[in-house]
């Protein structure tokens, strides 16, 4: 069974993939987070200063991470104050359902996968 700490370097090295064209997230991969929570930290600082400087990119960001619109416009449209907070949490939700679909059809043979 793998640990926490092994779960979060899966789950920063997905979202790294997916923001490595981003600035803002250069230092990603350098980073060694303990916890969740520190991963969600790092990605709502950096998206808070983003949505700040250029709220397109955070747009786009959320589009190749191929976030559920829906969810974008009731974090955009909510009285919260922390949306940004919220953004990172539909990020790491939404890595983590792709890292979970990798594993089940990662396991299963492409004759499994045809019946």
């Amino acid at each position: 069974m793998k640990t926490e700490k092994e779960n979060i370097a899966k789950l920063k090295n997905i979202v790294s993939t997916d923001l490595y064209k981003f600035d803002e997230f250069a230092l990603l991969t350098e980073i060694d987070f303990n916890t969740l929570d520190e991963l969600k930290k790092y990605l709502s600082e950096k998206l808070s200063a983003l949505m700040i400087k250029n709220f397109d990119e955070v747009l786009k960001i959320l589009y190749r991470i191929d976030i559920n619109e829906n969810n974008v416009q009731k974090v955009i449209h909510s009285k919260n104050k922390y949306k940004a907070d919220l953004l990172a949490d539909l990020i790491i939700e939404r890595q983590l359902e792709k890292i979970k679909t990798r594993q089940k059809y990662k396991s299963k043979t492409s004759d499994d996968l045809l019946n």
